[in-house]
C-alpha cells in the first residue's frame, strides 16, 4: 500500500481571477440535511455492516459534523441540479452518457487518463508528492480567491507535484469544475512545453469534492481529472464499493480517504488499492 502526502501550497500571486462567483443556492434546515444522510446511508435498511464506521450512525441524538454538513447540502444542491432536467434544455444538466461522451472527447483532444497506482507506484522508494489548489475552506475562509488556477497548477507542477488536487465545491471551498479543466489543460500544455519540447509526463490532477454520487465522477471525467476522492468517512460501505467500480469502468482509479483503521478495513474490503 503506498500513500500520498499532500501538501497545500501557500499561494503568493492573486493578480488574476479563474473562477467567478456560483450562483445563489438555497440554503438548508438541519432536518433536511439530517434526511439527506438518512437517505444515502439506505434509510431503514442501513445496517452497521454497511455503516458502523460512520460518525454518529445509529445515535438519534447525533450532532452533524461540519464534513457530514458538507455532504448532506452538496447532496441537495445535486438533487435540485438533476431534478431540473437532464438534456432537454439549454440550462438542463447533461445526462452521465452525454459527460462521458464528452470525456471521450476531451481525452482524444488532450490525451488520455493518467493511472493513479502507475504515478505514485513510479515514484518508489521516493514519497509521491500531491500538491492542492484551494482557494477558501470552511476554517480559514477565503484563502486565494482570486487566484488563477492554471498558472498555480504550473508552480506545484514545477516544484516536483506528480499529482494535483483540485477543490471544486462551491459553496465553502468557492471551487469550480472549470478551475479543474483549467488545472488540467494548463499542466498539461506546460509537460509538452518542457525541456526543448522533448515531452515530460503531466501530473494526474485530483476532482476534490464531496462526492457521493456516479454523476459527479463522469462530471470530473468531462472536465479532465485522472482520479476523484472519495472519502470513506461519510460513506456507506456499498455505496463506496458501487463509486469505486463505476469510477474503474471509466478509466479512472480513485483516490480512497481514511483517518481510522476502522476506515481503512471499508476501504480495502470495497476494492480501494
Amino acid at each position: 500500500l503506498k500513500l500520498t502526502y499532500t501538501l497545500t501550497m501557500a499561494p503568493q500571486n492573486t493578480s488574476s481571477s479563474g473562477s467567478s462567483a456560483p450562483a445563489s443556492r438555497p440554503s438548508y434546515t438541519d432536518e433536511q440535511l439530517h434526511n439527506a444522510l438518512l437517505n444515502f446511508y439506505g434509510g431503514s435498511s442501513a445496517t452497521a455492516e454497511t455503516c458502523g464506521h460512520i460518525f454518529g450512525f445509529g445515535n438519534p441524538n447525533h450532532e452533524m459534523s461540519m464534513l457530514q454538513r458538507i455532504t448532506a447540502t452538496t447532496m441537495l444542491d445535486y438533487e435540485s441540479k438533476l431534478n431540473g432536467g437532464q438534456d432537454n434544455t439549454d440550462d438542463a444538466a447533461p445526462s452521465i452518457a452525454t459527460l462521458l461522451e464528452q470525456a471521450s472527447s476531451f481525452h482524444k483532444a488532450h490525451g488520455p487518463i493518467l493511472p493513479l497506482q502507475s504515478i505514485i507506484q513510479s515514484k518508489s522508494p521516493c514519497m509521491t508528492l500531491a500538491a492542492e489548489f484551494k482557494r477558501a475552506s470552511p476554517s480559514k475562509g477565503d484563502i486565494a480567491s482570486h487566484l488563477h488556477a492554471g498558472e498555480q497548477a504550473c508552480v506545484y507542477f514545477g516544484a516536483g507535484a506528480s499529482v494535483i488536487s483540485v477543490l471544486t465545491e462551491e459553496r465553502w471551498f468557492k471551487g469550480s469544475l472549470g478551475d479543474l479543466r483549467e488545472v488540467r489543460l494548463a499542466t498539461t500544455e506546460l509537460a509538452n512545453n518542457n525541456n526543448n519540447n522533448q515531452q515530460q509526463q503531466r501530473p494526474a490532477i485530483l476532482r476534490k469534492d464531496f462526492i457521493t454520487t456516479k454523476y459527479q465522477i463522469a462530471e470530473a471525467a468531462a472536465s479532465g481529472a485522472d482520479t476523484v476522492l472519495l472519502i470513506v468517512a461519510t460513506t456507506p460501505f456499498n455505496v463506496l464499493q458501487e463509486l469505486i467500480n463505476f469510477a474503474r469502468s471509466i478509466g479512472i482509479e480513485p483516490l480512497v480517504e481514511v483517518h481510522a483503521l476502522v476506515e481503512l478495513d471499508v476501504a480495502i474490503s470495497a476494492g480501494a488499492k
